[in-house]
């Protein structure tokens, strides 16, 4: 892991969690894996803050802890995955809104914020502040009904406990538990509301947000919409079945599904009531996405009876190329990018013979294919080749392309641009801080005098000290806060693809 990578970091676990948890954060990222006296040591801060913030980190999933030798002491190792993944918190909501609605969003906030919960007091919570929303219609069975599809469908998984009284407890959970909801009753949930020394039934039975799960539907999301923009909505429409359906015979994270067969997806578009076009045309699009380049789909075999196999390894592989692409093409121009698609396309291949080639003038076709070196786009492979009767020795030398190489290069290159973004954006709230906290302390008088019945006009008379020039400053920051997280978000959805790829090489 590099130095960037560490940085960006620091930097999210600073602004989420304060600089003493930053600390033993970039401690252990540099340790990777050490008992609290080393951290103690390392970091010279007091033994009960250092606890205090482990338990936190622990309870974030940021921290992982396993037995020591002499299994009486703990070792804690960094889950740097994770700390990444606060950035995406934003698309996990957005997602869970999308697909199940706004009550499904507030069980899966609530769950982030906490790291993790209890069935029933996840139902309570989120009760009450739809109850607050004056949403009054509302009952528990509904926010009950969405919790319980929300685990059924994996998108909230249980906490690994400890089966076993140790020193150091090892955390486990059997698969049958990682979907299976305990009994909850409704009138013991009004009964804890009304009286909390009301005991719940599963106060330690705990959920945790499965990352893996949402994972998947950007995976499947990013498929989609390749197969939209190659072709129309009904070819993602029918890629979007192939792979609901490949879940039914083979592990989600498979580089290679079983078979599907193609009736079967025919079926469900059969009672789709806006799949009449894809339908009539239905043979026509699978021969059509069979054979495009990105090799998605295949068929099972000529004896398999029209089923066919989704491929998602070889998939990922034409869309990192794309992506690569298109990087080498808005970095640098569209010779660039023609040198780069020619030594793609001849694994191993001559300068003299790539200027001849790429149809470019000798001396910027040198400068382009030497500057993509340099930039480890391309690589360098030398050969020599010693003449007859001991002459003189022969040096080739050939370009080609390291796609893992290029891809790691492009995530350090991602990680960069986010630390950069990051730090901008806190210069910018730093700079106009003063301003920024006496909007807060503003809304939160505003708040108060709404909350106790207060007229428009002493509303106003508060809003009104805040100042033209002041709200002009203030649109202003937020417009550029605004932009920042949008870039954030924009390089956290390059940096998801390129993760893909390597997945997918790790695979095998």
């Amino acid at each position: 892991m590099s130095v960037i990578y560490g940085k960006v970091v620091s930097l999210i676990i600073s602004e989420r969690f304060g600089p003493v948890v930053e600390k033993i954060v970039s401690f252990l990222f540099k340790c990777q894996c050490s008992p609290l006296l080393y951290i103690k040591r390392g970091t010279e801060l007091p033994l009960s803050k250092i606890k205090e913030s482990l338990c936190v980190l622990i309870k974030y999933r940021l921290v992982n802890f396993k037995p020591n030798k002499n299994e009486n002491l703990a070792n804690y190792s960094l889950n740097v995955e994770n700390v990444l993944l606060m950035l995406r918190y934003p698309y996990y909501l957005n997602h869970a809104k999308k697909l199940f609605g706004d009550q499904s969003e507030m069980i899966i906030e609530e769950v982030l914020q906490k790291g993790f919960c209890s069935a029933s007091e996840l139902i309570i919570k989120v009760f009450d502040k739809l109850c607050n929303n004056e949403e009054r219609s509302l009952t528990l069975s509904q926010v009950k009904e969405k919790l319980v599809y929300l685990v059924t469908a994996k998108y909230l998984t249980r906490v690994p406990y400890a089966k076993e009284d140790k020193p150091v407890p090892l955390l486990t959970v059997d698969e049958k538990e990682l979907t299976s909801l305990p009994n909850i009753d409704i009138k013991t949930l009004v009964m804890h509301r009304k009286d909390n020394s009301v005991e719940l039934p599963d106060k330690n039975i705990y959920w945790t947000v499965n990352f893996d799960r949402f994972h998947q539907d950007m995976r499947d999301k990013i498929i989609v919409a390749a197969f939209n923009k190659k072709f129309d909505e009904n070819a993602g429409e029918i890629i979007k079945i192939f792979l609901r359906q490949m879940y039914i015979r083979t592990d989600p994270w498979a580089d290679v599904s079983n078979p599907v067969p193609a009736l079967e997806v025919k079926d469900i578009l059969r009672k789709q009531i806006s799949a009449s076009h894809s339908l009539a045309f239905f043979d026509q699009y699978i021969n059509i996405i069979s054979q495009e380049t990105s090799s998605l789909l295949r068929k099972a075999g000529e004896a398999s009876g029209g089923s066919y196999q989704i491929f998602l390894k070889e998939a990922f592989t034409q869309f990192a190329w794309e992506l690569v692409e298109q990087i080498v093409l808005e970095k640098y121009d569209s010779k660039a990018a023609r040198i780069f698609r020619l030594v793609k396309l001849k694994p191993y291949i001559e300068p003299d013979q790539l200027q001849q080639l790429a149809m470019i003038p000798a001396k910027d076709a040198k400068k382009l294919s030497y500057q993509l070196y340099e930039d480890n786009f391309l690589h360098i492979q030398e050969l020599r080749k010693a003449s007859a009767n001991n002459g003189p020795v022969k040096n080739f030398t050939l370009f080609h392309i390291k796609l893992e190489s290029v891809v790691r290069m492009l995530l350090e290159t991602c990680y960069k641009t986010l630390f950069n973004t990051m730090t901008r954006c806190n210069h910018e709230k730093l700079q106009n801080k003063r301003i920024i906290d006496k909007k807060h302390r503003i809304d939160t008088i505003l708040m108060g005098m709404k909350a106790q019945n207060a007229t428009e006009e002493q509303m106003a008379d508060i809003e009104d000290m805040i100042t033209l020039p002041e709200k002009e400053i203030l649109e202003n920051i937020s417009r550029i806060i605004k932009k920042f997280n949008t870039v954030e978000l924009e390089i956290d959805q390059t940096i998801f693809m390129l993760q893909m790829f390597l997945v997918y090489q790790k695979v095998n």
